[in-house]
């Protein structure tokens, strides 16, 4: 097992531990810092800036409205998603999680790099949750006390905090509204995201020449040194303009004869000597070249058409089971582009070649970077916040939901925190069993 990520987060923790130690010690500023078991609040009292935000309450009101119903079907479907990995997960073997893969932190989880874009959507993405929370307390009344961010070593949430008083006075209605403010505004901007993704990837414009996809280890061009991406202009003194033209060129060679691939990879001029080999008898249904006569270069190609049509098959889907299975893609696109299927890695952290997809101006990949990962985490931080478990607000909203049907029927109030206790549990368990599955196997 690579433990290579421990020594950055033991000397991360030490750091964070130390800080800590000495604002206890010499107790400073106890107005802003302050501690919640081991996690540190760093808050202010200064939240004139909801007031503010909140005058258009109307309009507020309604957005709240509709927060209420996307937080409980977002709460219906990723339970169901839950009961269904579950499931899946004891009927089906599976590979362990690895530990680090257990928390969203960039740079330690293996599908969630540490870049700028990663680290800007988290904070982002936080801070606009909480900030949903402080507007719509603010829209009902409710006074808030304080506002801030809480760490644990890192950045781990915002926060603001609402008066316990008003909440108790509210009603039901604005109860509902102001938990589900936070998610509201997570999946909106992730929304928001992903339409100013499909409008800038618009504006990309492919190459004309085909590229190397893949190349297979241990086969003739991973020996010359040729590198996935690089983008092939000729094949000895023949010019190549698509995979028909590399497939002519293949088909008419044999094993052990010498080519020399032409190309360049990110704006250098490349020239490889490659000696073919025979086709492999597992890869000859894989090829580009059909016929065991050929010779093989051990490279899969690819035509910056290819990625360009998968972007529009992704972003524009046909019917809303399109919609649901582009979503799924859009979701999972960090563990397949980072496992290895690095077709729209662009998106994540990659910027590609400019002979194979050309950007419409300086820092257009960045920006798409940044699009992406704000989409990608804030939908996620607004599904999972939605889920009917303990803190969370999916979990608050099913508290003050079956409280409230509960006093309004003169029964006891502790028998609907009983229930909210046992549905937490089932879905704890639910969580736990896709976890623990693979080692029990």
């Amino acid at each position: 097992m690579d433990l290579g990520w421990l020594i950055p987060v033991l000397t991360a923790v030490m750091i964070y531990a130390c800080i800590c130690c000495a604002i206890l010690k010499y107790n400073i500023l106890p107005n802003t810092f302050s501690f919640m078991g081991p996690c540190l609040m760093i808050k202010t009292t200064h939240t004139g800036i909801f007031d503010k935000l909140s005058r258009p309450k109307r309009l507020l009101i309604a957005y709240g409205n509709l927060g209420v119903i996307l937080t409980v079907i977002s709460s219906v479907v990723v339970t169901l998603l839950f009961v269904l990995t579950a499931f899946m997960s004891l009927i089906i073997e599976t590979e362990p999680i690895a530990p680090q893969n257990l928390l969203l932190i960039p740079g330690i989880n293996d599908y969630v790099p540490s870049t700028f874009a990663v680290w800007f959507a988290l904070i982002f993405a936080m801070v606009i949750h909480e900030f949903g929370h402080g507007i719509l307390s603010r829209v009902e009344n409710i006074k808030v006390k304080s506002a801030g961010v809480l760490a644990l070593v890192i950045p781990i949430g915002a926060f603001v905090e609402p008066d316990e008083e008003g909440i108790a006075k509210s009603s039901l209605e604005a109860k509902l509204r102001m938990y589900a403010a936070g998610i509201t505004n997570n999946l909106l901007v992730g929304g928001i995201c992903i339409l100013c993704l499909i409008l800038l990837l618009g504006l990309v414009v492919p190459g004309t020449s085909p590229y190397v996809y893949g190349v297979y280890e241990g086969y003739p061009a991973d020996e010359a040194g040729v590198l996935p991406g690089t983008v092939i202009f000729a094949l000895d003194n023949t010019s190549v303009s698509s995979l028909a033209d590399i497939s002519a060129f293949l088909a008419a060679t044999k094993p052990n004869q010498t080519i020399t691939l032409h190309g360049e990879y990110r704006g250098t001029p490349q020239t490889y000597d490659v000696t073919l080999t025979s086709i492999p008898q597992d890869l000859a249904g894989s090829v580009l070249v059909s016929g065991s006569d050929a010779g093989f270069i051990g490279v899969s190609f690819s035509e910056p058409s290819v990625i360009t049509n998968a972007l529009h098959t992704l972003m524009y889907p046909s019917s809303p089971a399109g919609a649901a299975g582009s979503l799924l893609t859009f979701v999972a696109l960090p563990f397949s582009s980072i496992a290895g299927s690095a077709a729209l890695g662009f998106l994540i952290v990659d910027t590609p070649d400019p002979a194979i997809l050309s950007a419409p101006f300086a820092g257009f990949w960045e920006i798409i970077h940044i699009l992406y990962w704000c989409a990608w985490i804030n939908i996620l931080l607004g599904i999972f916040n939605a889920l009917p478990l303990g803190p969370f607000d999916g979990g608050q909203m099913l508290r003050e939901s079956l409280r409230s049907w509960f006093v309004s029927r003169g029964k006891d109030e502790r028998t609907a925190f009983s229930i909210c206790r046992s549905i937490s549990y089932v879905l704890v368990l639910l969580i736990v069993i896709p976890l623990i599955m693979p080692y029990l196997v």
